[in-house]
């Protein structure tokens, strides 16, 4: 049993202690990672509550594309037309020339791994984070066999038939699609919640005019917007060229994202719990 003077003196201790813990901790002398435009856009992306939709290092919400290495994706007419007349399920921002700026180089800043490491960590580095980035992983798998081992090459080398350029202009397709945010509304082999269809069914159901009508003008009756910047005539056909891909592999391709995406695990007690510079 404690005597009084015991228990004021362990809750003397124990207020001691929280209060050197706080000034050790408020005392603590950081240097900011980024730059004073970046704070701008840093400011702008909690102002608009960007989180709610796009993560960043494995944090934030998941309707709108991960935007951790979107700098290296997007490039800055792309992001002029996300920032001010939004895109699918994007609201338009409005935002201004400046402002405009100011979250590019916010983007581009946090496009370091050294920033920060709030990753919630599942498997390995080597696997995928989610479906989407599984089926990049199983597209980008395929093109590379099917580059190495030549391309409807007898006995089936490669994955994907054809010759080496049609598999350059599958890869400037598949590169159009994943610099475009097409992930929010399209969700790999299935359709999505919010009713996109499945991509890799797309060739069996539309004709080549009408898909080609669909890549340029979109579908605003359906949800579809049309494409911005607009997508040029070589684009078209290298999306096209990256659908009939889809199709022709649809198996594999299932098959390959599937494996990936199940090689994910998740250690509870190895955790590294929202860690920050």
């Amino acid at each position: 049993m404690f005597t009084p003077a015991r228990k004021k003196l362990l809750l003397a201790v124990l207020v001691l202690s929280f209060g050197v813990q706080t000034g050790l901790v408020y005392s603590d002398v950081r240097s900011e990672p980024l730059s004073v435009a970046a704070r701008e856009g840093r400011a702008l992306w909690q102002a608009h509550a960007c989180q709610t939709c796009h993560q960043f290092y494995g944090q934030g919400g998941f309707l709108g594309p991960d935007l951790t290495h979107a700098a290296s994706r997007v490039d800055s007419t792309r992001l002029v037309s996300l920032l001010t007349v939004g895109s699918g399920q994007m609201p338009p921002l409005g935002f201004s020339d400046a402002e405009t700026a100011a979250m590019a180089a916010f983007l581009r800043e946090m496009d370091r791994p050294e920033i920060g490491r709030g990753e919630l960590r599942m498997g390995t580095p080597g696997e995928g984070a989610g479906a989407q980035a599984a089926f990049e992983r199983a597209v980008e798998a395929a093109l590379g066999a099917g580059v190495s081992g030549g391309a409807g090459a007898a006995g089936g080398a490669g994955p994907a038939g054809g010759t080496g350029r049609d598999l350059a202009q599958v890869a400037a397709g598949f590169e159009a699609y994943r610099i475009r945010p097409c992930s929010a509304c399209h969700f790999p082999f299935r359709d999505s919640p919010v009713g996109a269809p499945d991509l890799s069914l797309v060739v069996g159901s539309l004709a080549s005019d009408s898909l080609d009508q669909v890549l340029a003008e979109g579908r605003p009756l359906l949800g579809m917007p049309p494409p911005v910047p607009p997508l040029g005539a070589a684009d078209r056909a290298a999306i096209t060229a990256f659908l009939e891909f889809l199709s022709a592999n649809r198996e594999q391709l299932e098959a390959a994202t599937e494996a990936l995406a199940a090689g994910r695990r998740l250690d509870w007690g190895a955790l590294p719990w929202w860690e920050y510079p």
